[in-house]
């Protein structure tokens, strides 16, 4: 059966499913806010909040939290001495192939299969100014 809308023949078919899903969408916009079911973020209201002493970084090594040399920013890296300093001698391409791997070096930008790479100071200003070609004294 068809019926004629503004001069366009329409299915009741086509009219009817469409009030339904009209129907199914109008329920879920409308009729959720009534207060039948919590959203997330407000049925965890209940747990509660972090302790006021709390602090995120405490015992983590590594932690950018609470540092105590905020202006050094290779103060972590002045107890490994073992590296190929740069310029490397001729013949030798692995600047990091003397250093020692650990997990104690972690977090760092390399790693391998014993841990993170201990690189030592000069190595990571040498990285950082790019071999030269950079004179600003950033992390970026």
């Amino acid at each position: 059966m068809e019926i004629k809308i503004l001069g366009n023949k329409v299915r009741v078919e086509i009219i009817l499913l469409c009030m339904l899903v009209g129907a199914f969408v109008a329920c879920n916009v409308w009729c959720t806010c009534s207060g039948g079911i919590k959203e997330g973020f407000a049925s965890a209201s209940a747990i509660g909040g972090a302790a006021i002493d709390y602090t995120m970084g405490k015992d983590v090594k590594g932690s950018w939290v609470n540092q105590t040399d905020k202006y050094n920013m290779h103060h972590r890296l002045e107890g490994n001495k073992v590296g190929l300093v740069p310029p490397l001698p001729n013949g030798r391409l692995d600047m990091l192939g003397e250093n020692v791997s650990s997990p104690n070096c972690c977090p760092s930008t390399y790693s391998s299969s014993t841990g993170c790479v201990c690189r030592t100071p000069e190595q990571v200003k040498y990285l950082n100014s790019r071999g030269g070609n950079r004179t600003l004294a950033t992390n970026y």
